[in-house]
């Protein structure tokens, strides 16, 4: 890692490197592997270096920050900004695009202003813009950019991040007093849930999420079930809020099916992303192309006897995982979940909490006759981590214009982020070189 000087004493970079990845299919059930909680779909991203930043002091450290370049499998541009100013971060982290609910945003009340700030300023608009709205004569990409990542640390983090320029701390002060709440963005494509189970007839619903206008959507199955809407109408695209259902005549036998909905549409700005085994920052989302998108379901059923599903979603408010249970069968049905066992009754639900710490990876396996299912991640809920930040021998302070890329041992300082495990989709990553003076404060 590089080091530099900053006012009061010597420091070390905390951070340097965001990555990105490519995400594998994460709604795949059993007999397909580990699966993430709450997360399906594909993409895959290569970590890049700075577009554009500036020198920002940051409760009296020295910081750099701005927009980190990114690019998917078909090379277009992505950036992103930090929302997670005091963890560490690694090059090679596989990461997954989730909700706030399930981020380091998850208890922020500002949150929303953080999507405001990122809706009105760069790269969204454009610095000439942006000069204008705060009456200065100019303003460069470098200084909209450090505006910006300063004005985000404020409400992500509770720091006091004023850019070490003055137009572009002129900027922060701009974004901070006009920032107002905004809702969250909505996903680029997920299917919710991802595992529905039943005798024969009609299975689901399960809900399309998507920002694109329409996605594709397909079924594998054996002969005679197909891919219906609400209506019964077979289907093959679908919109925004859709429910789908997959319809098993009378008399198939056993089996089960995939649903796989696609489509092409642009990641939209403010979504959260995450390090799969949450040892890295958190990201947000500021630019972005239209890339290529993914997301799986399954069905299961059976003429008779349990007919198990098994669903899981990250709680950031109670700790832990809520792993979903449904017996869509005529029998009761016993699982266990961990150690735990579960009793579901016939046609019923059953939701059951594991507690999980923060911060760090969890495999969660949910087995009973004829079902296996895991679900693997790591909760990333509180942007805490004072102890994280390290400490060591400061190196010449690189040019503002020109931040490094932290080294790490790879022999590219712009190495190939790989991407693999089941998830929704990552596009993104942002590089935060955060700097702490050695003293003996921590920060909570």
């Amino acid at each position: 890692m590089f080091g530099i000087s900053a006012r009061g004493g010597a420091v070390r970079f905390a951070a340097g490197i965001v990555s990105a990845g490519a995400i594998a299919i994460g709604g795949a059930l059993a007999g397909a592997g580990a699966a993430h909680a709450d997360q399906n779909g594909s993409a895959t991203a290569t970590l890049g270096g700075f577009l554009h930043a500036g020198a920002i002091d940051v409760d009296g450290n020295k910081a750099y920050g701005g927009t980190v370049a990114m690019q998917d499998s078909a090379a277009q541009p992505l950036a992103v900004y930090c929302i997670d100013l005091h963890h560490e971060t690694h090059d090679g982290v596989q990461y997954q695009e989730t909700g706030w609910a399930q981020s380091t945003l998850s208890q922020n009340p500002e949150r929303g202003k953080i999507q405001w700030i990122l809706q009105h300023s760069y790269p969204v608009v454009s610095p000439a813009t942006l000069a204008g709205d705060i009456g200065a004569a100019s303003l460069t990409e470098d200084q909209a950019a450090a505006a910006t990542q300063a004005a985000i640390w404020h409400y992500s983090d509770n720091a006091n991040a004023v850019p070490e320029d003055g137009t572009a701390a002129q900027l922060t002060t701009w974004l901070e007093q006009h920032a107002q709440d905004l809702a969250e963005p909505a996903p680029s494509l997920t299917l919710s849930p991802t595992s529905v189970a039943g005798r024969s007839g009609r299975l689901g619903p399960v809900t399309v999420t998507t920002s694109a206008s329409s996605v594709d959507v397909s079924l594998t199955a054996p002969a005679g079930v197909t891919l219906t809407d609400a209506g019964g109408k077979p289907v093959t695209t679908a919109v925004n809020g859709e429910k789908l259902y997959v319809d098993v005549p009378a008399g198939t036998a056993a089996g089960n099916a995939e649903l796989d909905a696609t489509t092409t549409t642009a990641l939209p700005v403010g979504r959260a992303f995450k390090a799969v085994d949450g040892s890295s920052q958190t990201m947000i989302l500021a630019g972005t192309q239209p890339v290529s998108v993914k997301a799986v379901a399954q069905a299961q059923w059976a003429p008779q006897g349990p007919v198990p599903a098994a669903n899981a979603k990250e709680d950031c408010k109670q700790g832990g995982v809520d792993v979903t249970l449904t017996n869509g069968g005529d029998q009761p049905w016993t699982a266990e979940v961990g150690t735990l066992p579960v009793t579901v009754a016939p046609g019923a639900t059953k939701t059951v909490l594991v507690k999980e710490k923060e911060g760090q990876k969890y495999r969660i396996t949910v087995t009973g006759p004829n079902f296996s299912k895991t679900f693997t991640g790591a909760l990333t809920c509180k942007p805490t981590g004072g102890s994280h930040l390290p400490t060591g021998t400061p190196t010449p302070s690189p040019s503002a214009s020109q931040p490094p890329l932290a080294e790490t041992g790879a022999s590219s300082a712009t190495p190939v982020i790989a991407g693999a495990g089941a998830g929704f989709v990552l596009i993104g990553g942002a590089a935060v070189f955060l700097l702490r003076k050695r003293r003996g404060r921590h920060t909570a």
